[in-house]
């Protein structure tokens, strides 16, 4: 009989129950696998054990390799599905201890969500399928030569390059952290300049043009008075303009009660819709499709416009 032992002292009860779990699903795939568990302290040990001999094993070699590999990718799923969150925060503890814990549960968060895109393009460019495929091939290899396997040893002294690549992805996560918590910063400043400004106008529309710049109509729909954001316009100079700093600016000066926001789909900078809702809060009202919206296709951005 051909046997394979796998160790695990953290989360023992769930890494015993995972793995029968899956060793039926290895049943079920034609695999006569017997397979039986012991405890030694606090860690758990379970046997996997396939039915061969020299003469069948030189026969059927594939079911051999087909139990081998069945066995490798249990282990491998095994950590990916129960030390990796482990792993994760732990690296954030050892390296980034000057964060407080809710932070450090926060980032820990995003790094995770980070590790289990199936689309984007993970740090140091592996995919999540690839991240698996590496540590699979590792167990294999281990395999190869081995028939006792500690998952907690495994982990921590066979895995450096997958560990680093975690530590990679909780550095990506802390940026985001940082960068998010700026951008809350930012969103409070503008509130209080909104808060202490005089409102001008009771309704204000705001429409997208195909140019890059703003149309700024007022309740009747006609344009706005030009004052209102001509000395703003002075501070950028025509080369230096950017139209949506500048669409922030006259927002905040106007301060209207009410804002219509038109062709949402239209906006080019998705970040600056988000920006707008954020700090002028219920004044907001996306405009569902109207003549307006209609309109704004064929109009020119001429001195209706930002």
């Amino acid at each position: 009989m051909f046997l394979v032992t796998i160790g695990a002292l953290n989360y023992a009860e769930n890494v015993k129950d995972y793995i029968y779990s899956q060793i039926d699903a290895l049943r079920q795939e034609g695999l006569d696998i017997s397979c039986d568990h012991y405890y030694i302290e606090n860690s758990v040990f379970i046997k996997c054990g396939l039915k061969d001999n020299l003469i069948t094993r030189m026969i059927d070699k594939k079911t051999h390799e087909d139990f081998k590999f069945g066995i490798s990718r249990i282990i491998t799923d095994t950590i990916l599905n129960f030390w990796e969150t482990k792993l994760v925060k732990k690296i954030l503890k050892d390296n980034y201890f000057y964060l407080n814990e809710k932070e450090r549960e926060e980032i820990s968060k995003t790094a995770q969500k980070l590790l289990h895109e199936e689309k984007g393009m993970l740090p140091g460019g592996f995919y999540r399928i690839t991240r698996r495929n590496k540590v699979m091939r590792d167990v294999l290899d281990y395999l190869s030569s081995n028939e006792n396997i500690n998952i907690d040893g495994f982990v921590n002294f066979r895995l450096h390059p997958y560990i680093k690549e975690l530590s990679e992805t909780v550095e990506r996560a802390i940026e985001m952290f940082i960068t998010e918590r700026e951008y809350n910063e930012f969103i409070k400043l503008l509130k209080y300049f909104v808060d202490i400004q005089e409102c001008k106008l009771d309704v204000l529309h705001v429409l997208p043009m195909d140019d890059g710049k703003y149309m700024l109509l007022d309740g009747c729909k006609n344009k706005i008075n030009a004052e209102f954001f001509d000395e703003i316009r002075a501070d950028f100079t025509e080369g230096d303009i950017n139209y949506d700093d500048l669409l922030i600016s006259t927002l905040i000066t106007i301060s209207p009660r009410k804002m219509y926001l038109h062709s949402l789909n239209c906006f080019p900078n998705k970040e600056l819709v988000r920006t707008i809702t954020n700090v002028f809060g219920d004044r907001i009202a996306i405009c569902p499709g109207c003549e307006l919206c209609s309109r704004n296709a064929s109009m020119e951005s001429n001195n209706y416009s930002l």
